[in-house]
C-alpha cells in the first residue's frame, strides 16, 4: 500500500519539494480523493501563512476534475479549484461532469461557508513583518473525544480570529490525518496567534545573546512522539531542522571538513616510510663500506630507570575508622522472623522452645 503524506510533510515542506512529493504520492497510489484533500491542505497553509504556495500542482488539479471519476470528496472540494482553471469551457466542463444543476452547485457552495471567501484572501507579505515570526496554536478534538494541539509556523499575524477558525474549520472535514486509525482533526476548539519570534544577536560567527520570546515549537510539529522519524524522508527531515534554526543560522557540512583531516592524515602517513627509508639509506651505506674493523662493538646498556616506590602502609590515625555495618534485612527475612515470633507465644511455640531449653 502506497505510503501517504504526513501531516509534518503538508504543512512544513517547501513549495518545489512538496509539489514533487504530491505528484509522486499521485504517481504510486492513482487515489484522486487523497490527492485532492492534499492540496486542500495547502490551500489552508497558504491561507493562514505568509509563505507563498500560488499555483501549486495546477496541471495535476485540472486533471483530476477534468478526467477523474466523480466521487463526493471531489464534488465536496470541487469549488475551492476554480482558480486553477484560466480556461472558462474546461470549468463549465468540470461542473457538468461533478453537479446537476445549478441549485447543486449553490448547495456545495454553500456548505463550504466563508472558509472559501477566505482562502482566496491575499496575506500579508514576509517584508511587511520586519523580521517577526508568528505560529497559529490551535486545539482539536479527535474522533474518540481527546483534545490535543496543532501549530502552524509562519502564520500571517493580521489573520483576524474569524478567519482562522473558518479556515480551520476545514481541516474537520479532512480525512487524510490519522493516529492509530483514529481521525486527528474532528472539532476545532480553540485558536489563537503567538509570536514566536527568536532574538539572536552574532557576533564572529559566536552566538553572544539569545532570548526566546515565547515557547518553542508545539510537540505536534516537529520532533513529535507522535510521528515516527523514521518513516520521513531525508528532505523532510532537512526542512524541520531548516525550520528549528534561528535567523542568521546556516547549516555547514561538516562531513567534508572530516574526510579533508582523513586525508591529510592518509598522506602523512603515506610520507612517513619514505623519510624513514632516506635517513636509514646513508647509515646502510656507511655500514657496507667499513670493512676494515672486523670485531663489532659490544652494545651498551641501557640506563634503568628507577623502580617505582611502592606507597607506604597508612599508620592506625590514618586508616579510616572501623564502621560496622550490617546488611539490612529483606522484606521476605522480616516475614518469616515476625511469622516465628508469633508461632512463640502459640502454646506449640511454647512447647518446643521448653523442649529445647530441656535438651541444652
Amino acid at each position: 500500500m502506497p505510503k501517504t503524506l504526513s501531516q509534518i510533510t503538508l504543512f512544513t515542506m517547501g513549495k518545489t519539494n512538496l509539489e514533487k512529493r504530491i505528484l509522486k504520492a499521485h504517481t504510486e497510489s492513482s487515489d484522486a480523493d487523497t490527492t485532492i484533500q492534499y492540496l486542500v491542505a495547502v490551500l489552508i497553509r497558504q491561507c493562514l501563512c505568509v509563505s507563498d504556495f500560488a499555483g501549486i500542482c495546477n496541471d495535476l488539479i485540472r486533471e483530476i476534475f477534468l478526467f477523474a471519476e466523480p466521487t463526493e470528496v471531489l464534488r465536496k472540494f470541487c469549488p475551492l479549484f476554480r482558480d486553477a482553471f484560466e480556461n472558462e469551457k474546461e470549468w463549465d466542463q468540470v461542473l457538468k461532469r461533478f453537479y446537476k444543476n445549478s441549485k447543486q452547485i449553490h448547495r456545495y457552495n454553500n456548505r463550504l461557508g466563508d472558509g472559501k471567501r477566505y482562502l482566496l484572501e491575499k496575506t500579508t507579505p514576509v517584508e511587511a513583518l520586519e523580521g517577526q515570526q508568528y505560529k497559529i496554536v490551535s486545539t482539536f478534538e479527535d474522533a474518540m473525544g481527546k483534545v490535543h494541539t496543532w501549530s502552524l509556523r509562519d502564520a500571517d499575524p493580521n489573520s483576524s480570529a474569524t478567519k482562522i477558525d473558518s479556515v480551520l474549520e476545514l481541516m474537520s472535514s479532512l480525512t487524510i490525518f490519522e493516529k492509530d486509525d483514529v481521525r486527528r482533526f474532528v472539532k476545532l476548539e480553540n485558536s489563537e496567534i503567538d509570536n514566536c519570534t527568536r532574538d539572536i544577536k552574532i557576533r564572529k560567527g559566536k552566538i553572544v545573546e539569545a532570548t526566546d520570546l515565547v515557547k518553542e515549537l508545539q510537540p505536534e510539529m516537529g520532533v513529535s512522539p507522535e510521528v515516527d522519524l523514521d518513516d520521513l524522508t531525508e528532505e523532510e527531515k532537512l526542512e524541520i531542522v531548516k525550520l528549528l534554526l534561528p535567523e542568521g543560522i546556516v547549516l555547514t557540512d561538516t562531513r567534508m571538513e572530516e574526510l579533508k583531516k582523513e586525508d591529510s592524515a592518509n598522506d602523512s602517513d603515506i610520507n612517513s616510510p619514505e623519510k624513514s627509508i632516506a635517513a636509514t639509506a646513508p647509515k646502510a651505506e656507511s655500514i657496507s663500506g667499513s670493512t676494515t674493523s672486523a670485531v663489532k662493538e659490544p652494545p651498551k646498556a641501557e640506563a634503568k630507570k628507577p623502580a617505582a616506590q611502592k606507597p607506604m602502609a597508612l599508620s592506625a590515625t590514618e586508616k579510616s575508622p572501623y564502621v560496622d555495618y550490617k546488611k539490612p534485612k529483606s522484606k521476605k527475612q522480616k516475614q518469616v522472623e515476625s511469622q516465628a515470633e508469633l508461632f512463640k507465644k502459640t502454646p506449640e511455640g511454647k512447647r518446643a522452645s521448653h523442649k529445647k531449653k530441656k535438651k541444652r
